[in-house]
């Protein structure tokens, strides 16, 4: 059974994120822009930088504060594979 996954918006590398990366944070994203993770995916998904803010739990900052596309793609990157990293292998059936 395919992975469920959550669009990402104008990336030219990261197209989607798995859905259930981004689901323990949905208070983040009801927080962060009033909708909950399904109005949003929608809507049409975030932008990398939109979802790497729910991803650390943090509030949308400033402009003054964002990061570059550039390394939210890296940490955004890392964050998933560390979120499989938790997850014990799949017994062999």
């Amino acid at each position: 059974m395919a992975t469920p996954m959550f669009p990402v918006l104008n990336d030219p590398i990261i197209k989607a994120l798995p859905w259930h990366v981004l689901q323990p944070h949905e208070a983040q994203a009801l927080h962060n822009h009033g909708q909950s993770l399904n109005r949003l995916a929608q809507r049409g998904g975030l932008s990398i930088e939109e979802s790497y803010y729910i991803l650390r739990d943090e509030a949308w900052p400033r402009d003054s504060e964002r990061q570059g596309a550039h390394a939210v793609r890296i940490s955004l990157m890392q964050m998933v594979a560390e979120f499989y990293a938790t997850i014990p292998p799949r017994e062999a059936v």
